[in-house]
């Protein structure tokens, strides 16, 4: 026989009564179940060494798929990157430092700037390459020729003038006429060839001397 409920005036201790729940390993009842049927598990997946609610339930995952494992973070491995690919123009501007404010030594810088770029242009690509075996080409081409005639000019300029004419006259001869044509030249082909790499074409001086070949 059940003892009587205090609570219910009608109750004699006749009527059976559900048994408790008998408590979880922690001490506490399992939780109630949800309006919808569904009892959260109760036993040691809520429970932890330090109290029924410091632990938690294991992820469930769906079927045929793993648990995500512990974060390993990146780590960045440096490798060789391929070189970006270019038109070798920048050997081509170079040839604008000719308008330096320095008389014969713009030449000497112009010349010479044009042919440093051509050892790491010359790995950027076919058109780059070309572009700058040309202008390394026609630097040095005009830095050559440019030196030619200014040594001439001064040699002819000290065995026919003398003295008295070196201090008092500077003639125009021959040599610095062409070393003037030329580095009006010069200007044109930089020009052009500044214009037609930047296009991605290549630009191409038949007559300079190939002091560097393909």
């Amino acid at each position: 026989m059940n003892a009587p409920d205090p609570l219910d005036p009608h109750d004699d201790g006749t009527a059976k009564h559900p048994a408790p729940p008998p408590p979880s390993a922690s001490g506490f009842p399992p939780p109630p179940a949800a309006p919808g049927g569904y009892a959260p598990p109760a036993g040691p997946a809520y429970q932890s060494a330090s109290g029924p609610y410091a632990g938690a339930a294991p992820a469930q995952h769906p079927p045929g798929t793993q648990p995500p494992g512990p974060y390993v973070p990146h780590q960045y491995v440096p490798g060789p990157y391929p070189a970006q690919p270019s038109n070798g123009t920048l050997s081509w501007v170079l040839g604008f430092l000719i308008f330096i404010p320095i008389p014969f030594l713009s030449a000497i810088i112009s010349g010479i700037a044009m042919a440093v770029p051509y050892s790491s242009l010359s790995r950027r690509g076919p058109v780059a390459a070309a572009n700058a075996r040309a202008a390394a080409n026609w630097g040095l081409t005009y830095l050559t020729v440019s030196t030619v005639l200014l040594l001439a000019h001064f040699i002819v300029l000290a065995a026919f003038a003398g003295d008295e004419g070196m201090e008092g006259f500077f003639p125009i001869g021959i040599a610095i006429t062409l070393y003037l044509v030329l580095g009006v030249l010069h200007i044109v082909l930089v020009i052009i060839g500044t214009v037609r790499s930047s296009g991605g074409k290549v630009m191409r001086v038949p007559f300079a001397i190939p002091y560097v070949r393909g």
